[in-house]
């Protein structure tokens, strides 16, 4: 990374940026199909606001029943709905999961035994997702998962279900989502919820006074910390988009945004909001209103005295990952160098800053330390060497102990890889740090260059253990911004497609001092770079540095 820039323009550059936080892992989910004035499915994903939209609902099947669609007045099922097929598309193309919810408050749907789970699994696998079928309901176009809002009957084989649908993945990915009521266990979906197969939990925070957002936000707030509890890796906090969306739990979205979000979003496991429903929500602006504190972006943090405290750049509400840049001196038998830039005193102690990073955990944010940068001595030696390392990083910045922990008694989320000296073992490292994650995951994150394979980070990243890989698009005329993003383009792609990592970051110099090229207007980006790169589902965010 480069290791100076322009506070003045940097200063701009993240009022600016900070209009268009993109949406990733901590999103919005809405629910769409149940009202004809919520406009069109093509109109919802164009909003931006949105990462997950649920077509809402199969509402009659199982137990041999003929299934029903039922989309309030969109098309009629009974005839076809084909006509969304370009529609889901559409979304898709943007970035947008659209997943078929089974179920609702209101339907006929029960499954009569596990082989009946499986017969509807059939079903949904040839009609909806990746299977074949002469009657699909939605044309030709493939979703991307099933969300189960089972409100009714006897809570039975549901498990055997997700199950069922689960291995399908084998031949294309079927995410699954689920939808409980927040008393827990919910009555229907607490053996299919424990399976560990549901990527997604949106908790329904409304309709249920002993769990939802009342005088103030604490039995919202115990509830939520047992539903993090439970074996899925991102929980959703569902709430109502309006008044009239729900019997009770609205909770007004100023103090959603400075009650209720900064206490959960210090979970690891927090994914963003579902609302019910777009129609409500495009008559309320709720999302509108909220998705700036729903999602972020990355930033570095370390390098630059006068950029203002660790606390201050979280307090900003602009980020959902900092990292700490950087440990530059460590391995091959050398003593470890923290190097912040005048902020503390590595020699004497930092232990000051602990109060920052638990203060940005708080809000939600994520606090990782960076290894490496463009000016260190660092290099592996080993293997062995690699766990000598990885044994360092615990005891000190992670769940370890130690006598001497630089940050006191903070306990960092990960640790990033910023390697730009040549070297190996680093995919060593990986492996170590990732064995720790239990019984507190530890995050990964790796910062190669732009030309792929980065010679020092490809063998890591390709060991599949990164959770978020921001690519540096800049300070390599091969592929970064010029004259137009054709290069950046092409190497992203390359980079989405080849890569072993659920999240790609765009990184980028939030100025033109921050970099030797590569620097985009925000303008140029929110117009021209975005909306072609977030056509990606592994489209994860923006890194900015710094």
């Amino acid at each position: 990374m480069a290791s100076h820039s322009s506070a003045f323009l940097l200063l701009l550059t993240l009022l600016a940026i900070s209009f268009f936080k993109p949406s990733q892992s901590a999103g919005i989910a809405t629910y769409w199909g149940q009202n004809s004035g919520e406009g069109s499915l093509t109109d919802t994903c164009a909003t931006g606001n949105y990462q997950f939209v649920n077509v809402a609902f199969l509402t009659t099947f199982g137990d041999g029943q003929t299934p029903v669609l039922n989309l309030a007045g969109h098309c009629d099922p009974a005839s076809t709905c084909s006509s969304l097929s370009s529609e889901i598309k559409s979304c898709q193309d943007q970035g947008v999961k659209v997943f078929l919810s089974l179920g609702g408050q209101n339907g006929r749907y029960i499954l009569s035994s596990p082989e009946n789970a499986q017969e509807v699994s059939d079903y949904l696998w040839n009609n909806f997702l990746g299977g074949q079928s002469n009657s699909r309901p939605l044309g030709d176009a493939v979703l991307d998962g099933i969300d189960f809002d089972i409100e009714t009957g006897t809570g039975q084989f549901w498990d055997n279900l997700a199950k069922a649908l689960a291995a399908h993945s084998s031949e294309k990915k079927v995410y699954l989502s689920a939808a409980p009521q927040c008393p827990i266990p919910d009555a229907n979906l607490d053996a299919a919820i424990k399976t560990g197969l549901f990527d997604y939990v949106w908790v329904q925070f409304y309709n249920n006074g002993q769990c939802e957002y009342g005088a103030n936000a604490d039995a919202l707030l115990a509830r939520w910390n047992e539903w993090t509890q439970v074996n899925s890796p991102q929980i959703f906090l569902g709430v109502p988009a309006a008044t009239e969306a729900a019997g009770s739990g609205y909770i007004p979205p100023d103090v959603l945004t400075s009650q209720v979000l900064p206490k959960i979003k210090g979970s690891p496991k927090y994914g963003g909001v579902m609302l019910w429903n777009r129609f409500y929500d495009k008559q309320n602006g709720y999302s509108d209103a909220i998705k700036g504190s729903a999602a972020g972006i990355a930033i570095y943090w370390g390098q630059r005295i006068d950029e203002g405290t660790l606390a201050d750049a979280c307090a900003t509400g602009n980020y959902q990952i900092v990292n700490i840049a950087f440990l530059n001196t460590f391995g091959n038998g050398q003593t470890p160098v923290l190097n912040l830039e005048g902020h503390c005193d590595p020699d004497s102690t930092c232990s000051d800053l602990a109060s920052d990073i638990q203060a940005c955990q708080s809000q939600g944010v994520k606090v990782f330390l960076s290894l490496g940068g463009y000016v260190g001595t660092y290099s592996l030696s080993s293997p062995e060497n690699a766990q000598e390392v990885s044994d360092y990083l615990w005891d000190n910045f992670l769940g370890g102990q130690s006598n001497s922990r630089p940050f006191g008694d903070a306990v960092l989320d990960g640790i990033d890889f910023d390697i730009e000296s040549p070297g190996e073992f680093w995919d060593d490292l990986a492996t170590a740090l990732a064995a720790y994650s239990s019984p507190k995951k530890v995050y990964l994150s790796a910062a190669p260059s732009c030309y792929t394979p980065d010679p020092n980070l490809d063998a890591a990243i390709k060991t599949g253990l990164f959770d978020y890989v921001w690519v540096q698009f800049y300070n390599d005329e091969n592929c970064q911004y010029g004259e137009n993003a054709d290069a950046l383009l092409g190497r992203w792609n390359k980079w989405t497609s080849e890569t072993n990592s659920p999240e790609i970051f765009l990184g980028l110099p939030a100025a033109t001092a921050g970099a030797n090229g590569g620097y985009i207007p925000p303008d140029v980006l929110t117009s021209q770079v975005l909306p072609e790169i977030k056509r990606s589902p592994k489209y994860g965010g923006v890194m900015l540095w710094n």
